[in-house]
C-alpha cells in the first residue's frame, strides 16, 4: 500500500502555522526569506515513516510547512501518487484549516482514506468521526505502532478490533479500541526519516545555534505533572519518562553529522535532564566518538548541577533552554510545575558563567496572574539576563488538566479553534487582567 504521511500547510491571515513537531502550535510572521524563523521537526510523523518504511512498505512524508508548499501544490503531489492511505497530523488551532484541506484532499482522490493523529485528534476523536464523514480513522496518541497495525491490517484480514490507539468507523457504529501503551523501548525504533532539501529548513537557533542544526530526542515524555503540558497529557497518555540508549543517541548524532554536514544539534527533549546518568552517559559517548559540534538542550533549571554542567560542557554543550514559565511561587504552585525558583535562579547564572548560552522561556496568563506576578517573572530577567527570551501566552489546549481547570472554575473557553494560538490570542481570561491586556504585555515583553 502506498501511503502518504502530511504536516499540511497552514496559512491564516499572512501569518503561517507549525503544528507537527510543536508542542505549542501557533501562528507567526514569515520572514524576509520567505521561511518561519522556527520550524520543528516532525518527530512522530517522521519516525512512523521510517518504521513503516522498515516494514518493506512504500511511505513518504510531505512536510508542507519545512517545504514552503501551498495548498495547490500538497494536492497535485497527493493526486500523483495515488495513496491508498493519507496520515495528516492536526492540532487544535489548526484544526479548522486541517479539516478544510483533508475534505478538499478526500473529494480529489475518493479511493484514499483519511487518517488523523495529533493531540486534538486524539481528544475529540469520536467526534470528529462522528461530524466529518470524509475521515476514515484516528490514531490516539503515540502513534507510529498504531499506523503500522493499521496498515498491516487493511492489507490482510482488515480485523481493526485488536489495534490499540485507534478509532474507526464499523458499518454505523463508532467504535474506539483500548489505548495504546506508551512505546517502552524506543531504541527499538529506526531513525526518523530525514529528507533533503527540508531536513536543513528545520531550525531551532535560539541564542545564536549554529546553522544548519538538526533537532532530536534521546528521550520521551516527562515525570512532572505541569497542567499545561500538552504531550505528556494527550500524547503519551502520562507521565512516564523513557529514555534512548546513551550509544543510540550519539550514533544518531554521529550519523546526521557525517551523513548531513549539520552544524548544531538540540535535543528537544520534553526535558533532557530528567536522569543525570542518562545524560552523564550520552556526554561519555560524543566525547569518546570524538563529536565535535555544538549542541543544545531543553532542560530544567532546578535539575542542573555543577558536575553535569560540566561533563556536558565538556561533551561540546553551547546552549540550554530553560522553561521557567513565571518567576512567581504561587503561579507555579497552581499549575503543578513546582518548580524551586531559587535553585533554578542559581543555575542560570552558572550555566552563563560556564560561558554556556541561556534561553528562557516564560508563559504569560497561568492561573494566579497579575500584574505584581508578571513583574516578578521581569524582575527575575533581569537578575538572570538570559541570552535569549520567549513569552507566550497560556493556552488551555483541550485534553489537558488547564483546560479542565478552566471549565470547573467557569471560564468560559472559545470553541473557535483558531483562537487557541499562544502566540497571536489569549483566550482564558483572568480576574486582574483583560485578554488584551495579556496580549498587549507578550508583544512588549516579546519586542525587548
Amino acid at each position: 500500500m502506498r501511503i502518504i504521511l502530511l504536516n499540511l500547510p497552514w496559512r491564516e491571515n499572512n501569518r503561517w502555522g507549525v503544528r507537527a513537531g510543536s508542542r505549542w502550535p501557533f501562528t507567526s510572521e514569515v520572514e524576509k526569506n520567505g521561511y518561519l524563523k522556527y520550524i520543528p521537526f516532525p518527530f512522530f510523523l517522521a519516525y512512523s515513516t521510517s518504521l513503516l518504511k522498515s516494514r518493506k512498505q512504500e511511505a513518504r512524508l510531505i512536510d508542507a510547512v519545512a517545504g514552503g508548499l501551498d495548498e495547490k501544490r500538497v494536492l497535485d503531489e497527493i493526486s500523483s501518487a495515488k495513496p491508498g492511505l493519507i496520515v495528516v497530523e492536526t492540532s487544535t488551532p489548526s484544526f479548522n484549516n486541517d479539516i478544510r484541506l483533508t475534505y478538499e484532499i478526500k473529494r480529489k482522490n475518493s479511493n484514499s482514506r483519511i487518517v488523523l493523529c495529533g493531540p486534538h485528534a486524539t481528544t475529540y476523536a469520536k467526534d470528529i468521526l462522528n461530524e466529518y464523514d470524509h475521515v476514515d480513522y484516528i490514531l490516539m496518541g503515540e502513534y507510529e505502532y498504531t499506523l503500522l497495525s493499521l496498515v498491516k491490517e487493511l492489507e490482510g484480514s482488515g480485523d481493526l478490533r485488536s489495534i490499540l490507539g485507534l478509532t474507526y468507523r464499523d458499518n454505523k457504529d463508532i467504535l474506539v479500541n483500548k489505548p495504546r501503551p506508551a512505546i517502552g523501548n524506543l531504541d527499538e525504533l529506526p531513525y526518523p526519516q530525514r529528507q533533503p532539501p527540508d531536513i536543513y529548513r528545520y531550525n531551532d537557533g535560539f541564542a545564536g545555534l549554529p546553522v544548519p542544526n538538526v533537532q532530536m530526542w534521546s528521550s520521551r515524555g516527562c515525570p512532572f505533572k505541569c497542567i499545561f503540558c500538552l504531550w505528556p497529557q494527550v500524547m503519551y497518555g502520562g507521565h512516564k519518562y523513557r529514555k534512548r540508549n546513551p550509544a543510540n543517541v550519539a550514533g544518531e548524532m554521529e550519523w546526521l553529522v557525517k551523513e548531513f554536514n549539520f552544524k548544531a544539534v538540540y535535543f528537544d527533549d520534553d526535558t533532557f535532564n530528567i536522569d543525570k546518568t542518562h545524560v552523564l552517559g550520552i556526554c561519555e559517548e560524543i566525547k569518546r566518538r570524538k563529536i565535535k559540534i555544538p549542541w543544545a538542550a531543553m532542560a530544567r533549571a532546578d535539575l542542573m548541577d555543577e558536575e553535569l554542567l560540566r561533563s556536558m560542557a565538556g561533551a561540546g554543550l553551547y546552549a540550554v533552554k530553560y522553561g521557567i514559565e513565571s518567576a512567581s511561587s504561587k503561579i507555579l504552585k497552581l499549575c503543578k510545575k513546582d518548580m524551586n525558583l531559587a535553585r533554578a535562579e542559581k543555575m542560570i547564572k552558572h550555566t552563563k558563567s560556564s560561558g554556556i548560552k541561556v534561553h528562557l522561556t516564560f508563559c504569560l496568563g497561568l492561573p494566579g496572574e497579575t500584574k505584581q506576578s508578571i513583574q516578578e517573572s521581569v524582575d527575575f530577567i533581569s537578575r538572570t539576563k538570559p541570552d535569549s527570551l520567549q513569552f507566550s501566552l497560556a493556552t488551555p489546549f483541550p485534553g489537558t488538566e488547564y483546560f479542565r481547570y478552566l471549565e470547573r472554575n467557569g471560564r468560559r473557553l472559545s470553541v473557535n479553534w483558531p483562537d487557541y494560538d499562544g502566540n497571536n490570542k489569549y483566550i482564558c481570561g483572568m480576574e486582574e487582567l483583560h485578554n488584551l491586556d495579556l496580549e498587549r504585555v507578550k508583544s512588549c515583553l516579546s519586542s525587548g
